[in-house]
């Protein structure tokens, strides 16, 4: 498959993924596409993957999405979507490596989703299954920070 081809494949599964994964949160797995297009109106999960397929032009590709989500509903149960913010992109290599650590520690198959937030300045932050890891720069600088500000405010009393 040539590399833009499976760009798109990823692109298409990465939308379908999230709406898998938006569902779950809301405890609302969409057993038939029905549901999905009439919550489409009021669901903030819906409308943000429609914003973003908009956004890089792949509206024409809704029908596919919703077939791949079909499917990820049926045959995946299992799959563990996990939201990966960090800096920068990934390359091939951190994704398989963040991907494996997260299998290991989930125990489930692992599909990650990712996010590019430069304002995290570096590190990671992962989130699955409603709980949150922040590994990042900024985190840690604001961690430093509190303390500082803290010992600070114990000497001064």
């Amino acid at each position: 498959m040539p590399s833009s081809d499976r760009i798109e494949s990823r692109r298409l599964e990465t939308y379908a993924r999230t709406l898998l994964e938006a569902s779950r949160t809301e405890d609302h797995v969409y057993e038939n596409l029905a549901p999905l297009v009439a919550q489409a109106e009021a669901s903030p999960e819906v409308l943000s993957v429609l914003a973003t397929m908009a956004e890089q032009g792949d509206l024409e590709h809704l029908p596919e999405v919703l077939d791949l989500y079909r499917g990820m509903v049926d045959e995946e149960k299992e799959v563990v979507g996990v939201h990966v913010t960090t800096a920068v992109p990934l390359d091939d290599a951190l994704r398989d490596m963040i991907k494996q650590r997260c299998e290991s520690d989930l125990e489930a198959r692992v599909f990650l989703i990712e996010h590019v937030d430069p304002t995290i300045i570096g590190g990671i932050i992962l989130s699955a299954r409603g709980q949150r890891r922040d590994a990042s720069v900024r985190m840690q600088l604001e961690t430093a920070r509190k303390v500082m500000t803290h010992n600070v405010k114990k000497t001064e009393v």
